[in-house]
């Protein structure tokens, strides 16, 4: 349902790099109540603390389905992909799909996770650097657009 670049879309501030692609229909798991309180049309950012990285986070979600359309950029980059999305009290986290920071042109993988209250949803995301195994944080917010 949150195209997992929802939230890891947010995840992925840290050190999200342009390596990847959109994907759809990513499937979320979580009861049909839970789900429901993310139905409609999602934006805001991400901004990584050690990275400093920023970009934007734009996701999609419909009453009734279980899958989610969204995208996370980095300054005009690809947008990066989400392999995991749940929601359970409140709570909402996934994963980003491994891609390669150009920082360091090594692999990375993130996480996010984030708390949904009414109109919005914030968190924070952690990329560990496959090289050094060194993580980076950051942390993502959307607010649901009208």
């Amino acid at each position: 349902m949150l195209k997992r670049i929802l939230l890891m879309t947010m995840l992925a501030g840290g050190t999200l790099v342009a390596c990847g692609g959109s994907q759809k229909d990513v499937e979320v798991k979580g009861k049909d109540t839970e789900t429901a309180k993310l139905a409609g049309d999602w934006e805001g950012d991400y901004k990584g603390n050690e990275s400093g990285r920023t970009g934007t986070v734009k996701f999609s979600l419909q009453l009734g389905r279980h899958t989610a359309d969204g995208e996370v950029f980095m300054g005009g980059e690809t947008p990066l992909k989400i392999q995991f999305i749940e929601v359970e009290g409140g709570k909402i986290q996934g994963t980003i799909a491994p891609y390669t920071d150009p920082n360091c042109s090594c692999e990375v993988e993130t996480s996010f996770l984030g708390t949904v209250a009414g109109d919005a949803i914030s968190g924070m995301f952690s990329t560990k650097i496959g090289a050094t195994g060194q993580i980076q944080t950051g942390t993502w917010q959307v607010t649901r657009k009208p």
